[in-house]
C-alpha cells in the first residue's frame, strides 16, 4: 500500500471507525462502527458490525434470513427496454388499482422485517395485485419497480468517508452546516489555493472543519495547516469522520482568535505553581494545563513566523476584516482564497482586494453543477437539482514596492559608489602629499597648495553632503 493510501482511510472496513451507510432510499447514515455491535437501519433491517469488518469498501450487501445474515447483492444489469403499445392512457392514479389492502401491505412489510419474505417476493406480489401494471409503458413499469425497491429492499452499501462523500452527505442533509459548500466548489478551492504536500496554510474554517480536513488530506502528513477559530474550542466535527491516522492528524494545528497574542497577565502554569507542592489530583490538572499552554505557545509561534504558503477563508465573519489581520502572515506570490455561500457576499471583498496594493488580480467565480440520469433510452437532466454551491474570490499576495522606495534604493547604491570614489581620491591625495617635501612657509607660493587642498576638501565634503541629501 502506498504512503498516500495509508495517510487516508484503509481499503478495508475497520472497527472503531466511522462508516457511511447508503440505503435503498439513497439516504446516507453516518455510524461509528464498534466490534460486536448491531447496526440498525430502521425499516431496512439490521446487521452485525462484525459481518462487514475486514471487508472491502463499496460492496452492496443484502440482509436476509431471520438471523440478519449478509450476502453480496448483485443488481440486475441494465436491459434495453422494449417498446410496447401501452400508453398509460387508461390509468387513473386514485389508488384503486392496488388490490391489496393497507393492512395486507403492512403485514408484508412485517414479514420482510422478520426475514420470512425477501424484498423480491414482496415486490412481485405488489406487481401481481396491481391491476394497472400491465397497462403501463415499459418506462413506467421500470419506474414503478424502482420506487418499490427503494421502499422494500433490505440492502445497504458501506461507503468510505472521503472529502467527496462527506461533502455531498452534509450538503444534501444539512447544507447550512457547511454554509452550502458543494463538492465542485471545494475541489476548486483546493486547486486555486495550490494545496500540496509540504506546504504551510493558514485557514479560517467555519464549515465544521470541511476545509481543514480537505487540506490535511492533501498534505498527507507533510506540512502544517493552522486553523483559527472563534470561541473556547475548535468545532471541527468533520475531522472525526475522516478517520485520519496520527501522522495526518499531527499536521493540524488550531489557535483561538483571542490567543493570537500573549496577554500581559497570561503566564505558564510553571510560573504560577510549584509541582512539588501539589498532590496527585492537583498534579494531573497542572499537567493538563501545562500541556495546553505549551501547545498554544507552539501554535502561536507558527503563526508569527509568517511563513504560510496560502490563506483560505470560509467564515461567517466579514472577509475584509479577516484579511486585514492575517495578510501579514502570508508569503509573497502566494494565493488567497475566500469562500462565501453567495457571490453577492463577496462584492465588498472584491472592492477591498482591488484597492489593496498587496493583492494582485482578484477574480470572482461561481460554478454550477447539475446531475443527470443516465439510463438506456432515458438519459436526461434530473428535474430537481441543487441550488447554489457557493462562490470563490481569489488573489495573489505580492510584496508592495512603491516607486519612491525603488528610486530611493537606487539612489542609495549611487551614493555608496560616490562615497567610495571620494574616499579613494582622498587616500591617494594624502599618500602623494606624504611622499612630496614639506612646502616653505615664507615662499610666495605658500598659500597656493594649501588653498588648493582646502578647496579640494570642501569640494569632496560638498559632494558627500549632496549625495546624502
Amino acid at each position: 500500500m502506498s504512503e498516500t493510501e495509508t495517510a487516508s482511510v484503509p481499503d478495508t472496513i475497520q472497527a472503531d471507525q466511522f462508516v457511511l451507510i447508503r440505503m435503498p432510499s439513497d439516504n446516507v447514515k453516518c455510524i461509528g462502527l464498534k466490534a460486536g455491535s448491531t447496526v440498525s437501519l430502521g425499516k431496512f433491517g439490521q446487521f452485525r458490525a462484525n459481518d462487514i469488518i475486514g471487508r472491502a469498501w463499496g460492496n452492496t450487501y443484502e440482509i436476509y434470513d431471520r438471523d440478519n445474515k449478509l450476502r453480496i447483492y448483485h443488481p440486475e444489469a441494465f436491459d434495453e427496454i422494449q417498446e410496447t403499445d401501452a400508453n398509460n392512457r387508461e390509468i387513473l392514479d386514485d389508488g384503486s388499482s392496488q388490490k391489496l389492502s393497507l393492512e395486507e401491505i403492512h403485514a408484508l412489510k412485517a414479514e420482510g422485517l422478520k426475514g420470512s419474505l425477501s424484498s423480491e417476493e414482496i415486490i412481485q406480489k405488489l406487481k401481481e395485485s396491481n391491476a394497472s401494471f400491465d397497462k403501463k409503458t415499459a418506462y413506467s413499469q421500470a419506474k414503478y419497480v424502482k420506487k418499490k425497491e427503494k421502499k422494500f429492499q433490505k440492502i445497504f452499501t458501506p461507503v468510505k468517508p472521503t472529502l467527496y462523500t462527506l461533502c455531498e452527505h452534509f450538503y444534501l442533509r444539512n447544507p447550512a452546516k457547511i454554509r452550502d459548500m458543494r463538492t465542485d466548489t471545494l475541489a476548486q478551492m483546493m486547486c486555486l489555493a495550490n494545496i500540496h504536500a509540504g506546504g504551510r496554510y493558514l485557514v479560517v474554517d467555519d464549515l465544521q472543519g470541511m476545509v481543514v480536513s480537505a487540506i490535511a488530506e492533501r498534505l498527507g502528513g507533510h506540512g502544517v495547516v493552522l486553523g483559527l477559530y472563534d470561541g473556547d474550542a475548535a468545532h471541527y466535527e468533520i475531522l472525526k469522520y475522516m478517520n485520519f491516522d496520527e501522522k495526518v492528524s499531527s499536521t493540524i494545528k488550531t489557535l483561538s482568535w483571542l490567543r493570537m497574542f500573549r496577554g500581559e497577565n497570561e503566564k505558564s502554569p510553571a510560573e504560577l505553581q510549584n509541582p512539588a507542592d501539589l498532590n496527585e489530583r492537583e498534579l494531573e490538572g497542572y499537567n493538563r494545563r501545562l500541556k495546553a499552554f505549551n501547545i498554544c505557545e507552539g501554535n502561536r509561534r507558527i503563526l508569527h513566523e509568517a511563513k504560510f504558503d496560502g490563506l483560505i477563508i470560509a467564515s461567517q465573519y466579514d472577509p475584509p476584516s479577516i484579511l486585514d489581520k492575517l495578510l501579514q502572515y502570508v508569503r509573497g506570490s502566494r494565493p488567497i482564497v475566500v469562500y462565501h455561500a453567495a457571490k453577492e457576499g463577496l462584492l465588498e471583498t472584491s472592492t477591498y482586494m482591488k484597492r489593496n496594493p498587496e493583492l494582485l488580480a482578484p477574480q470572482l467565480s461561481e460554478s454550477w453543477l447539475r446531475k443527470s440520469q443516465v439510463l438506456p433510452g432515458r438519459t436526461h437532466p434530473e428535474m430537481n437539482t441543487w441550488g447554489s454551491g457557493g462562490a470563490l474570490i481569489t488573489a495573489t499576495k505580492v510584496i508592495d514596492a512603491p516607486v519612491q522606495a525603488a528610486l530611493t534604493k537606487r539612489e542609495v547604491k549611487t551614493l555608496e559608489k560616490r562615497n567610495a570614489e571620494a574616499k579613494k581620491h582622498k587616500r591617494e591625495r594624502e599618500e602623494s602629499e606624504t611622499a612630496s617635501p614639506a612646502p616653505d612657509n615664507n615662499s610666495s607660493e605658500t598659500g597656493t597648495p594649501s588653498n588648493a587642498s582646502a578647496n579640494d576638501s570642501k569640494r569632496f565634503k560638498a559632494d558627500n553632503v549632496d549625495n546624502t541629501a
